[in-house]
């Protein structure tokens, strides 16, 4: 049932001012903050391990700066990342050390028709 117009994802700002959705990541659903600042689809360890990637520490390399300085993980390919019926496939990422939330950025962001910030809301397309 699809008349053209792709199904809009209203996501409502929570008390703490982030935005958060549940995702598919290959099949298995994941709590993310969406971070519109981060350029990839970022897993916490815990994440990554319940959805079933290995993850192995010694592994972990230097990835990226973040706001409370260098960040280490591991990059990693995801099969598929799914918000809503809204599917992408082949989505960059990475498994980071040390962090509390699994971040949707813009590898998946950037797929999407339409990303909007309406006050409070943020509209997927």
């Amino acid at each position: 049932q699809n008349d053209g117009q792709a199904r809009e994802t209203v996501l409502e700002r929570e008390s703490n001012g982030h935005f958060y959705v549940h995702a598919k990541v290959n099949g298995e659903l994941v709590r993310f903050l969406v971070d519109t600042g981060a350029s990839g689809v970022a897993l916490t360890v815990e994440d990554a391990q319940r959805i079933g990637i290995p993850v192995n520490p010694a592994e972990f390399e230097y990835i990226g700066e973040g706001a409370s300085g260098p960040i280490r993980g591991k990059p990693i390919m995801l099969h598929e990342v799914d918000v809503d019926g809204k599917k992408v496939t082949d989505v960059r990422g990475a498994i980071l050390e040390g962090s509390e939330l699994s971040l949707l950025g813009q590898s998946y962001l950037s797929r999407m028709g339409e990303v909007q910030m309406r006050g409070d809301y943020m509209v997927l397309r």
